[in-house]
């Protein structure tokens, strides 16, 4: 594993060093951003969704800044084991907010696309929605399109576990992540596609979990994993995880995309349908400002 990780990072630390080379001019929109987000997660063991506010500022087709603030809505089914019912739970706030830079470069060859970003601890580590520190991401992604078909890579480095497009966290963690996604997108017919992925979370150290289907710190989760019944939880390689996910989705216009999906969390034996439906609201106001 150490092996592979380094080799990932190395690859990782290439492409980003080339980076610049495979840029080309063209012209791009600039000005306002605005997305409006909802994704969510749902198995047996909870359900956790999420909607998510973002507005920045494109400075040019390379470069931009964002920020925003995420609320999150997660419950635990009722549960029955041997004649004894455990009633449902339900926990709801904001997360942590946070703000970041966006790069982009692209060309025949590859797209690229990186985004730094940093989050205050403006949600309740209680509840789970906060590490009660701040945060630290740094991922990148490649991409590169064969007619149809467009494979991708995408890797970065963290201080939390973040949440994905088909997984959103039950926890939020604290202590040094590595997470990686490689998959592609094929293009069944015109605004349709179908994807798939593979994704690990590969922990450096000591790690701490703090769950979000607990209130209080009660436990509140019904299933085995560190996650479902303490508030807390400190050990090393706790955040450790490996799956896939398939999707299938939907983007009519530019202004706004949907998908839907299955993931498979081998390590915490969980079998979740997810979606992810996306609203481009900066681009519908500059579409309107420009007519």
């Amino acid at each position: 594993m150490k092996a592979t990780l380094k080799t990932r990072l190395a690859v990782l630390a290439l492409v980003v060093a080339s980076m610049p080379a495979f840029a080309q001019s063209s012209d791009s929109q600039k000005g306002f951003t605005e997305f409006e987000t909802i994704q969510g997660t749902v198995n047996s063991d909870n359900r956790v969704f999420k909607i998510d506010s973002t507005i920045g500022w494109d400075f040019n087709k390379h470069f931009g800044v964002y920020g925003g603030v995420p609320f999150y809505f997660v419950s635990t089914p009722s549960s029955t084991t041997a004649g004894v019912t455990t009633p449902s739970t339900s926990n709801n706030g904001i997360g942590n907010a946070y703000a970041g830079m966006a790069f982009r470069a692209s060309s025949d060859a590859l797209n690229y696309a990186g985004a730094l970003t940093v989050s205050a601890p403006t949600g309740s580590a209680s509840n789970g929605l906060s590490t009660g520190r701040a945060g630290v991401d740094f991922t990148n992604r490649f991409a590169h399109s064969f007619n149809r078909f467009t494979p991708f890579f995408e890797g970065g480095i963290s201080n939390t576990v973040p949440d994905l497009a088909f997984s959103t966290q039950p926890f939020t963690s604290l202590g040094a992540i590595a997470h990686f996604e490689e998959g592609a997108d094929f293009e069944i017919v015109k605004h349709t596609y179908l994807g798939g992925s593979g994704y690990q979370i590969v922990p450096f150290g000591n790690q701490k979990i703090f769950s979000k289907l607990t209130n209080g710190g009660q436990g509140g989760g019904k299933g085995k994993n560190p996650f479902d019944n303490n508030g807390e939880t400190t050990g090393t390689g706790i955040t450790r995880e490996n799956g896939f996910n398939v999707w299938l989705g939907f983007e009519p216009t530019p202004l706004w995309r949907a998908e839907i999906g299955y993931t498979r969390s081998a390590t915490f034996d969980l079998n979740s349908l997810a979606f992810n439906l996306r609203f481009n609201v900066g681009r519908m106001l500059r579409s309107r400002k420009s007519s």
